[in-house]
């Protein structure tokens, strides 16, 4: 196979019409272009240079090398370009998973902010609960996921992964506003009332029995959604009462947002990635979005994780 270095040599020799030239260009000695050129006749079994006493003449095949060489050239520049690009972070492929309240607010500002820094970055998203996106980072489909563990239910994922805490959210009361509700001290109330959950035996769901049982009612259930976009609009309208992480709160004229005192009342946002990464844009990535938490405003009921 023909070296790349010395038809680039030979692509020099060409432009500049002789071995001296070249190797002023190139850094080399003229005894080292000499070789390369040597080396490049008989590896392609053509003669390029008609050697003179007073130096070499470029044949008509060395010209045809060249010519056909230019195009082959640049793809190996592109690509030697593109591989250094990817090994350092600045260029290449990220599959995230996300939960869909993170997905809706953190992960727009988090892209943007990385997209500043790294715009030739290409990011695939898959939107899934966290007991569906770990198991994938832990397999190599995703690279990337954002978790949440809610205090009541401490979550331990295999050491195959790493995890990295991002935020502390507040677990808090909605309710609508005329029923009054406007303290924490009020909520025992709720006990009369109906309630709305995330999906059946779910972290959100739990947490929520365990809160209602330390102020000694059992909540009646009246509606579940996985949405909290749609729990402020169940509640404003009317339908029942919830407890939603900080993360999903709207504000919403009829609804009423009560902070709640139990130490099981908090939720924990992550970012979680294999161990010994493949992929060198992980801690690039881990940064970036670090540094999107760290600079965001989150207001009362979200406190930045010890980073």
């Amino acid at each position: 196979m023909l070296n790349p270095v010395h038809l680039r040599t030979l692509e020099v020799v060409t432009e500049t019409g002789s071995f001296a030239a070249a190797a002023r260009e190139l850094g080399y000695t003229a005894s080292a272009v000499s070789q390369q050129m040597e080396a490049l006749e008989r590896a392609s079994g053509m003669r390029l240079f008609d050697r003179e006493a007073r130096g070499v003449k470029i044949t008509e095949m060395a010209r045809m090398l060249t010519e056909r060489a230019r195009g082959v050239l640049a793809e190996l520049y592109e690509l030697d370009a593109d591989v250094r690009g990817i090994a350092t972070g600045r260029t290449g492929r990220l599959r995230v998973g996300c939960f869909p309240t993170a997905g809706a607010r953190i992960l727009p500002s988090a892209l943007s902010n990385l997209r500043e820094t790294h715009p030739a970055v290409e990011v695939s998203l898959r939107i899934g609960e966290p007991k569906d996106t770990v198991p994938m980072i832990e397999s190599g489909e995703l690279d990337i996921a954002f978790t949440y563990e809610y205090a009541a239910l401490q979550q331990r994922w295999s050491d195959a992964v790493v995890e990295k805490p991002l935020i502390v959210e507040d677990l808090v009361f909605l309710s609508p506003s005329d029923e009054g509700i406007r303290e924490a001290t009020d909520i025992e109330r709720a006990s009369t009332l109906q309630w709305i959950s995330s999906g059946a035996g779910t972290a959100g769901e739990l947490t929520m029995y365990r809160i209602c049982a330390d102020m000694g009612f059992v909540p009646e259930l009246n509606l579940r959604t996985e949405y909290y976009d749609l729990v402020t609009e169940f509640v404003g309208a009317g339908l029942g009462v919830a407890i939603v992480p900080a993360l999903g709160i709207l504000d919403h004229p009829t609804v009423s947002i009560v902070p709640l005192h139990s130490p099981w009342a908090r939720r924990t946002v992550a970012l979680v990635h294999r161990r010994n990464p493949s992929n060198p844009l992980i801690p690039v990535v881990v940064d970036s979005f670090v540094e999107t938490v760290t600079t965001h405003d989150w207001g009362r009921y979200v406190t930045v994780a010890a980073l």
